[in-house]
């Protein structure tokens, strides 16, 4: 054998200029088969997670029931307790969250985390106590956004 013949080596052609080629080729067509044609999105119809301000779907949040509770000492006494639930069935995906509370009434804030984890039942506690209706603006919050308000209201 000559200088610069090709040798068999390893199961392949050592010297073999077209096998790069070929190779560089078969990558290329496989780029080009993997982006065929998909379903194009449409942004404005993506509204159906409930984590999202967009949310379409139906109501997340159900008034349970509202009630005087003791509140913990001190200072003592009792606390108006507004119980709510989410219906987590309405999620993409199980996944934990809080909720961010806005007394309408007060203006107070907060947010209620799940308690026990994977809880859908929540507790809003108020140390005003009247016999007006209250009304608390609810929302899903994960990773620090916040899904569409939905508000409940109920007298005590």
């Amino acid at each position: 054998m000559g200088a610069g013949t090709d040798r068999w080596y390893m199961g392949s052609w050592s010297n073999d200029p077209l096998a790069m080629k070929r190779a560089l080729y078969m990558i290329g067509l496989l780029m080009l088969c993997s982006g065929c044609y998909k379903d194009e999105v449409v942004i404005a119809e993506l509204n159906n997670n409930p984590f999202d301000p967009d949310y379409v779907g139906a109501m997340l949040f159900t008034l349970d029931t509202v009630l005087l509770e003791p509140a913990p000492a001190p200072p003592g006494g009792v606390r108006h307790a507004m119980k709510f639930s989410v219906n987590s069935s309405r999620f993409l995906t199980p996944t934990s969250y809080q909720v961010y509370v806005k007394d309408l009434v007060t203006g107070d804030e907060s947010f209620l985390g799940q308690f026990p984890l994977g809880s859908d039942s929540f507790t809003y506690y108020r140390s005003e106590i009247s016999g007006d209706e209250v009304c608390l603006e609810l929302r899903l919050a994960n990773e620090l956004s916040v899904g569409r308000a939905e508000t409940v209201c109920g007298t005590l």
